[in-house]
């Protein structure tokens, strides 16, 4: 997978993420690269826990609606989401 200025060359997933911790990435990585996550509801909030989970409303990660986004690099564990409403999608891609 190509790298442009951080962001991902190819398209990733979407991983839809309610009010239930839902596991987004598996921490199984193909490159040497990080993991970009990012948030691509209008309103709604969503939260990243490393690690075996779970995910919890308010704590962790924060990624703001309408676009909040991170690249996680060096870390090869589990990645779980939880959002502050039903049906938020949370774009997964290797960069």
């Amino acid at each position: 997978m190509g790298v442009l200025r951080g962001v991902a060359t190819q398209p990733g997933t979407a991983v839809s993420v309610g009010g239930a911790s839902t596991q987004v990435s598996s921490g199984v990585k193909s490159s040497a690269g990080g993991r970009y996550f990012a948030n691509d509801h209008a309103t709604q909030v969503v939260y990243l826990t490393l690690g075996p989970g779970p995910a919890v409303l308010n704590s962790g990660i924060r990624l703001n609606a309408a676009g909040g986004s991170i690249i996680i690099e060096n870390y090869s564990g589990p990645v779980f989401a939880i959002a502050t409403g039903a049906a938020t999608p949370v774009l997964v891609a290797e960069v």
